[in-house]
């Protein structure tokens, strides 16, 4: 994972920037109790909340993405904790997918290519009914303002730069602030970031509520510093369930 180097020598990681604190917060809020939980986290890229939630108390994890890349990386990262293949230790398992189309048509233990397949909201969110069990919860992490002024200047350790407008949504790179830096593409639809969620409405879902971050112990330790945020986020943690 990347790191910083700080003036007092210290390094950090990626997951102890400003935004990814909150986020981690956020997530961990959201969820409540981890203990023996067994997650599915589609799009999950290299793990990180995977391993949140694992050292949470989650019993395991299974993480669904189309990267190959994100795969490699999440696994030399469970590795060199201790807990790859065959170690008697595993928790977290990585399998290739396109979210965009139903799981149970594809061949999870394949790799993909990630470029260039169309962004399919009601197939994305159709695999999440599929999959979600009726006691279970579903979390959602993603980006609400992403033209958010603070998000310019890098206040909370990211940028995001060269937004354009796409068909029902936005495409724009994500800039992590760390040394060295590093970026990828993102995209964000209107559905999504306007928190109208029509779609998942019309799937069954219910109690659908964005995670207050006011009542995160990161924002409570220093309001001045995220009164940016709290005033226009940019992004949120959605949970929702079956009836």
């Amino acid at each position: 994972m990347p790191s910083r180097t700080t003036t007092d020598g210290a390094k950090t990681q990626t997951r102890d920037i400003p935004c990814s604190k909150l986020e981690a917060q956020l997530t961990l809020s959201a969820l409540g109790p981890y203990t023996n939980l067994h997650i599915l986290d589609l799009g999950g890229g290299s793990g990180l909340h995977a391993r949140r939630a694992i050292s949470a108390g989650a019993a395991s994890v299974d993480v669904l993405d189309i990267s190959v890349e994100m795969k490699k990386i999440g696994q030399d990262i469970e590795a060199q904790l201790g807990r790859g293949p065959g170690t008697g230790k595993e928790k977290t398992r990585w399998f290739a997918a396109d979210l965009s189309r139903p799981l149970s048509e594809q061949d999870v233990h394949a790799e993909l290519r990630s470029e260039g397949y169309d962004v399919d909201l009601r197939a994305i969110w159709g695999n999440v009914v599929a999959y979600l069990k009726p006691v279970g919860k579903f979390l959602g992490v993603r980006v609400q303002n992403v033209r958010a002024e603070y998000m310019a200047r890098g206040k909370y350790g990211v940028t995001f730069t060269e937004v354009e407008e796409i068909p029902g949504g936005l495409a724009y790179n994500c800039n992590c602030l760390t040394e060295p830096p590093f970026s990828f593409g993102a995209t964000s639809m209107e559905e999504t970031y306007k928190l109208e969620d029509t779609i998942p409405r019309e799937l069954g879902l219910v109690g659908i509520e964005a995670v207050n971050p006011e009542e995160t112990e990161v924002v409570k330790g220093d309001v001045e510093f995220w009164k940016d945020f709290v005033a226009d986020p940019n992004l949120t943690v959605v949970v929702m369930g079956k009836p």
